[in-house]
């Protein structure tokens, strides 16, 4: 397969009084637990995106953890400065990627489908980028790129910009549907949702 998985693990939370989403339990088990479990066949290695460095769970991780990197846009020399999002983790995990695949996924999508890899890879054609459409909604932050499309993320971030829509819309992307009604990714973003 030649891929590296992103799983973005550095939201804030707020809907969830701040709580660490990523350890907040989902049928007895972390969010994040669910996500790797799903991608792990489908995937080559597994990087874990975080910036929270002080809470000692994910030391336990059997996957390289990598703190959030984020870009001020006047600053030329890119000295971290404040939080930007998840672009800036993807960058900072995608300085450590040997594949020549991404996929990147959050880590509040416990049901993503075992044929996700397989789906986007044949949608990938000769995009940069191929992103999840669930037949509703464009899923943003579940694609599979080119690694070497990742370091046009520096290049927008500089500019000021954070959104991963807008760094998606300047790239050649491919937009993949999966079954409309399906609840594969579906985020959760709620403490009822936990349920």
């Amino acid at each position: 397969m030649d891929t590296t998985a992103i799983v973005l693990a550095g939201g804030k939370g707020s809907r969830m009084n701040y709580a660490e989403k990523a350890w907040m339990l989902h049928h007895g088990k972390p969010l994040l637990s669910h996500v790797v479990d799903s991608i792990s066949p489908q995937v080559d290695m597994i990087l874990i995106s975080r910036n929270n460095t002080s809470d000692p769970r994910y030391d336990e991780l059997p996957y390289p953890r990598i703190a959030d990197v984020a870009f001020a846009a006047n600053d030329n020399d890119g000295e971290a400065t404040e939080q930007q999002g998840p672009l800036s983790g993807i960058s900072a995990c995608a300085r450590h990627v040997k594949t020549s695949l991404t996929l990147v996924v959050p880590c509040d999508t416990p049901r993503l489908p075992n044929n996700l890899m397989r789906k986007l890879l044949d949608g990938l054609g000769d995009a940069s980028v191929a992103v999840v459409h669930d037949g509703n909604n464009e899923q943003p932050l579940v694609f599979l790129a080119l690694t070497t499309a990742l370091e046009e993320i520096d290049i927008y971030l500089k500019t000021g910009r954070r959104s991963v829509k807008g760094w998606l819309e300047g790239m050649n992307h491919n937009r993949v549907y999966f079954e409309t009604g399906s609840d594969e990714f579906e985020n959760i973003n709620t403490i009822d949702q936990l349920a």
